[in-house]
């Protein structure tokens, strides 16, 4: 008597829902993967267009901040906001 209560309580017998609902679900979990996969370059490109209009506009951030977010690396004998700047410059094709 105890198991019919917790079924009840918890609604342990799902299989009557998953039945009812498994083609919604699972076209749900496609279409947020898919959204996801096609979604995830857009961003990285949209976050690369962002630091180089801050570096670029009244110095909102500096290089140091801007190689870091853009991960670059260091070269001696160079400016961070020169390599930052020429980053941007061939990441966004401006000659």
């Amino acid at each position: 008597m105890a198991k019919k209560e917790l079924k009840k309580v918890f609604n342990l017998n799902s299989y009557e829902w998953w039945r009812n609902h498994r083609r919604v679900v699972t076209f749900g979990l496609f279409l947020s993967i898919f959204a996801f996969y096609l979604g995830n370059p857009f961003h990285k490109e949209g976050k690369v267009k962002d630091t180089c209009a801050k570096l670029n506009s009244s110095f909102q951030i500096t290089g140091d901040e801007a190689m870091k977010k853009l991960n670059l690396k260091e070269i001696k004998n160079y400016n961070n906001r020169e390599l930052a700047n020429y980053y941007c410059e061939r990441y966004l094709g401006i000659k």
